[in-house]
């Protein structure tokens, strides 16, 4: 391997740097535009994220039109989460359907009749609910709702008096779902909160209350939070997890291959020693282009079809490319399958472990190790300084041939022409 070798396939990996730079920063524009370009789109068709105010109670006092702030006697919230995803171009939005019903119970108990001013939000003002049923006292609301505005009632009681009022309803949201307890006064009594999930990879908001108590329920989850009287300012929310994009993840598969290409090329340098197999700069370039492929596929595929049959289609061409072309292209002195093995490890297992959220550090550290441990047990007895010296020696310049010594007959011809 003499220097002007090594030069070339330096530069050859450079371009080949260059072109996956460049690819993947095409991939992750076009998922970021398509993001921000047609999100607002999605939200305003499907719903944004919704928080759900506590009912809000104020007690009318003669001469004060605020009113007395009083809190529910009991707040019993279920509440169903189901996931249903929607894609737009790349990405893959988190929607979900949401069934809520509420129980609040308001009791009087001042020592006079009291009249009470319900006032119910609605989560979003924008969006769409159906099923939707407002109970109060055991009578059902009949008149027209705004819902920028929500439903505003007044409730009169006598003294020790209780009455209900239900709300329900079904409509859709986007990333996460929020609760808002204490709404006025910061504190809620005898909360009982139930929501059932359709997924486990559970998560909650930052600054939001964890459940009290959670347990797997058929494919979802029930989380539940109970409290007798709580003062809090934070929300009970959770996020909806988000579905694979093929877009972000196809960026970052592109932009890791410079590592898959450089453990191939040593692969590549390994045999060419081992087996004395003459391989081209040439060759090499051919073989980045053969992994660009793998790339330019997945990057224009995973938008029209599942990513993993993308994964799979550009996989299977990448591989058929490269191991095809080096048996041919050295007659078939080049060990195929072991070049075979060597990028369905490097190039399919390292990008593949890109949709195994959380251990694609692991797996690239595992295989490097591995790969380390076996280049030193089969060069272990390769006696370097002799490959290199005899590749010196065949490209070192011929040394020019020393002055010829006159024989005797051209010293006596010389003497007689004198």
């Amino acid at each position: 391997m003499n220097t002007q070798r090594i030069i070339a396939i330096t530069l050859i990996f450079l371009v080949a740097c260059a072109a996956w730079m460049n690819l993947g920063n095409v991939t992750a524009k076009r998922s970021i535009d398509s993001s921000g370009r047609l999100g607002p789109h999605v939200e305003a068709l499907w719903g944004a994220p919704l928080v759900q105010e506590g009912v809000s109670l104020t007690a009318e006092i003669p001469g004060n039109p605020k009113g007395r702030c009083v809190l529910p006697a009991k707040n019993i919230i279920t509440v169903t989460l189901e996931t249903d995803y929607r894609k737009k171009g790349l990405i893959w939005y988190p929607t979900y359907l949401c069934s809520f019903q509420g129980a609040y119970t308001i009791t009087n108990l001042e020592s006079v009749a009291q009249k009470f001013r319900i006032h119910f939000k609605f989560p979003c003002p924008g969006a769409t609910y159906d099923e939707f049923s407002a109970v109060l006292d055991g009578k059902q609301l009949q008149e027209t709702i705004d819902t920028s505005e929500g439903i505003a009632e007044i409730l009169e009681l006598s003294p020790g008096a209780s009455a209900d009022f239900q709300v329900a309803y079904k409509t859709r949201g986007i990333r996460e779902w929020r609760y808002k307890p204490g709404t006025d006064a910061g504190r809620v009594q005898n909360l009982n909160l139930v929501v059932n999930t359709s997924f486990r990879a559970v998560d909650y908001p930052d600054g939001c209350l964890s459940p009290m108590s959670s347990q797997a329920a058929g494919d979802g989850m029930t989380l539940h939070w109970k409290a007798a009287d709580l003062i809090t300012k934070q929300d009970i929310g959770v996020i909806i997890p988000e579905r694979l994009n093929p877009g972000p993840l196809t960026a970052r598969i592109t932009f890791f291959a410079p590592v898959c290409l450089i453990f191939f090329f040593v692969l590549v340098l390994t045999i060419n020693i081992l087996y004395k197999v003459n391989i081209h700069p040439m060759h090499y370039l051919f073989v980045a282009a053969g992994f660009f492929a793998f790339h330019l596929l997945l990057a224009y595929m995973a938008g029209l079809v599942h990513i993993h049959l993308a994964f799979i289609i550009s996989a299977i061409v990448s591989v058929t490319l490269v191991t095809t072309y080096l048996s041919a292209a050295l007659r078939g002195q080049f060990p195929w399958k072991i070049a075979a093995a060597g990028q369905i490890f490097f190039l399919v297992l390292f990008s593949y472990s890109f949709f195994l959220k959380g251990i694609t550090g692991l797996t690239v550290a595992i295989g490097s190790v591995v790969t380390l441990a076996i280049l030193m047990k089969v060069t272990a007895h390769v006696d370097w300084e002799s490959v290199f010296a005899n590749n010196t020696q065949r490209h070192k310049p011929i040394a020019p041939l020393p002055n010829p010594t006159p024989t005797h007959d051209a010293k006596l011809t010389n003497i007689s022409a004198s």
